[in-house]
Order: C-alpha cells, then structure tokens, then sequence
C-alpha cells in the first residue's frame, strides 16, 4: 500500500506536490524509506506501472485498513518496535 502512495506522490506533476519528507510523514514512515522506493522505482517501474494499471489509484479506504491491520500487527507483538517505542519502553522500565 504505502509502495503504491509513493508511486502516486512521485509521478504526480502537480506544482503544489508536498516535499518528500512531509509525504513521508503523513503515510507515516521515514523519508529514507521514501527515497530508497523513488531509487527503486527510477530504476525498474514497470512493475510499478503494472500493479497502477491492475489496481488503479490507491484509495484513503485502503490506507485505512492497512494501518489498523497494522496496529493489530503490533498488539500481538508481530512488528518490531520503533526507536521512540523503544525509548518510550526503556524510560518507562
């Protein structure tokens, strides 16, 4: 889900498109994971084009389920913890 928002945010050609990092913290994840799909997707995307063009736009329903599947992920424990979770969890201890 997020591969396909990046995919969205890097080929929109839109003059008020939000920078790299602030699109990287609205979906949440850091912006050296946002480059390193941008490098990915420079240097093969049609596979990117591919999975666009079978599925379309990613829609904000998706994202949604995504992250509370996400969230459930981390309450059984199946995720690793961030850094601020685990600094959260070593001053709390």
């Amino acid at each position: 889900m997020i591969r396909r928002y990046v995919f969205l945010w890097l080929t929109c050609r839109d003059p008020s498109r939000p920078s790299g990092r602030a699109w990287a913290r609205e979906l949440g994840i850091s912006h050296t994971w946002l480059q390193k799909l941008v490098r990915e997707f420079n240097a093969n995307p049609n596979q990117m084009w591919r999975l666009q063009a079978a599925r379309g736009d990613p829609k904000f329903a998706e994202l949604s389920r995504a992250r509370e599947y996400t969230a459930e992920m981390k309450q059984r424990g199946e995720l690793r913890l961030s850094h601020h979770e685990k600094l959260i969890q070593w001053l709390l201890s």
